[in-house]
């Protein structure tokens, strides 16, 4: 017995180790790049990745540390992935516009509507899973009010908790949550394609040359340089064709690209 409690406790103090250990080594590596130690920083933040830990602010910090070191296309590529997770995050959005105006080729992205970005950066506030409990719940309590009013509008003697002096407002209030409900579903569904899509990468390479077939004997179509953003098109055997903003595509290696 004395045996099994001892390596129970073991477990524990591992397990309990391991929990807090992710937290920590993100504080240390903080404490890295503020010190402008950028490639123990970079170490640190790749670990937490290669764990699958991310978040904005991870991919953040990484970013400003690639930048540190000079490396614009791992930096940027580190920025869009924040900014996918957060694009409401004003910080992030000012860095990343700060280092596409570094970017050689200087083709910026399209601007899109800005009711196109207001509905996303609001439905980035919550995960898919959280806006789906609130569907749900709007729903229920909706149903719910819309439901005691038609029951009890018509009876002579309603129950104590029924506000009859207020009874007309319930349509009005289960409607208003029942459409909330709905604006909630809309809003778990644009985010969960906003996460999943994998169309958009940015060149890694300092130079990456651009065929116009997936063959490395094939004739350079022309040439692109780190940190552009561009549009995946097809992939085949090693190879990946691209689509800048201009409307000019072409193949390059699969590893000079990093998929945001």
């Amino acid at each position: 017995m004395r045996k099994l409690f001892v390596l129970l406790s073991l477990i524990m103090m591992v397990t309990g180790g391991w929990c807090q250990s992710a937290e920590e080594r993100a504080q240390r590596a903080f404490q890295q790049l503020d010190a402008q130690r950028y490639p123990e920083a970079i170490s640190a933040y790749e670990q937490l990745l290669e764990e699958g830990y991310s978040s904005a602010g991870l991919h953040y910090n990484l970013g400003l540390a690639y930048y540190r070191t000079e490396k614009l296309g791992l930096a940027m590529l580190q920025m869009e992935k924040a900014k996918k997770l957060a694009p409401y995050d004003k910080e992030v959005r000012k860095n990343l516009d700060l280092l596409r105006n570094e970017q050689e080729d200087g083709l910026l992205p399209i601007p899109t509507f800005f009711l196109y970005d207001w509905w996303h950066r609001i439905a980035a506030r919550l995960q898919p899973d959280s806006w789906g409990v609130l569907a749900i719940l709007f729903t229920f309590i909706g149903v719910g009010l819309l439901m005691s009013w038609l029951w009890f509008r018509n009876r002579a003697t309603p129950p104590a908790w029924y506000p009859a002096k207020r009874g007309t407002q319930l349509p009005i209030y289960g409607g208003t949550l029942i459409l909330l409900a709905i604006l909630f579903i809309f809003f778990a569904s644009s985010r969960t394609k906003a996460l999943a899509r994998a169309d958009q990468a940015v060149i890694l390479p300092k130079t990456v040359d651009v065929h116009i077939a997936p063959e490395a004997d094939t004739e350079v179509d022309f040439q692109l340089h780190e940190g552009l953003r561009v549009r995946l098109l097809d992939n085949f055997e090693g190879w990946r064709k691209v689509e800048l903003v201009d409307g000019r595509t072409g193949w390059v290696l699969k590893d000079a690209v990093g998929v945001i």
